[in-house]
């Protein structure tokens, strides 16, 4: 037993013994037989000269850096209600004014269609609309595609795969469209009642959806600046000869008393209601169906103005410019130019004669006698 124990001990030594001698012998080779290893330490190489070239240039202010940013700024059922407007072209510009007034165009493919497509647009967390709505309408939401132009068209309800469904544009009429029914919503719902679409909306979602980027201004429009530093949008005159937008605007018609839109501008109205509106409150001075002709002493006109034909400066092919321009003088009412005029035009919404319903009701008929 002491033989065996006596034989691991020896090989035990002789193994330290072994990697000792080895580890020294690497050390002396490489440092010598000395401790601080001169042979160890890093080379450094000085020269006179410097290595590198001093910079000439002014040194880049960043702060004033302007970075070209030719995009439009409009909520998202605006932009959607902009295109069903002008008839929802698949490939043609369609035109809308933004949140600034600028005028501005658009086609369905680039602006309109990431509207259902894109996740995250109508709230953070958002689904895209086409998640639910999508081209499989076996799976789709009430058998309706809006993945697609053709499956936006084919509309609703096509159970069995019928090619046209329900129609949710209204025929190019975006005040009626279903669709319109379903994305506006006041009060965290939509104008029917139903839980505001996109699904899981916040009530603090604005009515119109949210502002998103589309579109750009059109030739001779201004257009807008980013600041390279702090990513803010500036607004930068246009050098172009054609008038801007600021004096077209002063040429459209304005009513002498003050005022913006009111919350009729808002709602969906409702021609066939504002039918008989119109004839129990406006049909006295402007005339059945606003053909005019009322004479209006002391106004430099002579007569009332007709409403059918309209004033041509206050229609627009973008419906809800249409009905701001309207409401102007229906909220806050005007007084003719003249001497004395007999005839003035009542504010009917600023003194509460009709709810903001039935203005956007008569705003509706209006418009639809004014193709």
């Amino acid at each position: 037993m002491d033989d065996l124990r006596k034989i691991i001990y020896g090989i035990l030594i002789a193994f330290m013994a072994l990697v000792l001698g080895f580890v020294g012998l690497i050390y002396v080779s490489g440092c010598g037989f000395t401790l601080t290893c001169p042979q160890g330490q890093p080379i450094v190489e000085r020269t006179p000269i410097p290595t590198l070239i001093a910079a000439t240039l002014p040194v880049p202010d960043h702060t004033l850096a302007l970075a070209a940013f030719n995009k439009c700024q409009i909520a998202a059922v605006d932009l959607i209600g902009a295109w069903v407007s002008a008839h929802y072209p698949e490939n043609d510009k369609f035109t809308f004014t933004d949140v600034k007034g600028v005028q501005c165009e658009g086609v369905f493919k680039k602006d309109v269609l990431p509207v259902f497509t894109e996740s995250n647009l109508w709230y953070a967390g958002s689904p895209a609309c086409d998640s639910c709505h999508q081209s499989d309408l076996k799976l789709a939401v009430k058998n309706m595609d809006l993945s697609s132009y053709a499956g936006i068209i084919a509309g609703s309800g096509r159970a069995n795969g019928e090619p046209k469904g329900k129609d949710i544009l209204g025929g190019g009429n975006w005040d009626q469209a279903l669709l319109h029914q379903m994305l506006f919503a006041p009060n965290g719902q939509t104008s029917i009642g139903r839980p505001a679409m996109p699904f899981g909306r916040p009530a603090d979602v604005p009515a119109n959806g949210p502002l998103i980027y589309a579109g750009a201004p059109v030739a001779g429009a201004p257009t807008v600046a980013v600041s390279a530093a702090t990513g803010t949008p500036i607004a930068v005159a246009t050098t172009s000869s054609t008038p801007s937008t600021a004096s077209a605007e002063a040429d459209i018609a304005k009513p002498s008393n003050p005022g913006g839109p009111g919350p009729a501008v808002g709602l969906s109205g409702n021609a066939e209601a504002g039918i008989q509106i119109f004839a129990a409150n406006c049909a006295v001075c402007h005339a059945a169906n606003g053909v005019g002709g009322i004479a209006n002493p002391g106004s430099d006109d002579g007569t009332i103005p007709a409403l059918n034909p309209i004033d041509e400066t206050l229609k627009s092919p973008d419906y809800k410019t249409f009905a701001s321009n309207i409401d102007l003088f229906i909220e806050h009412g005007s007084t003719p130019a003249g001497t004395q005029p007999v005839f003035q035009m009542p504010a009917w919404g600023d003194k509460g004669l009709l709810t903001p319903q039935q203005i956007a009701d008569v705003i509706a008929y209006l418009i639809g006698l004014n193709p």
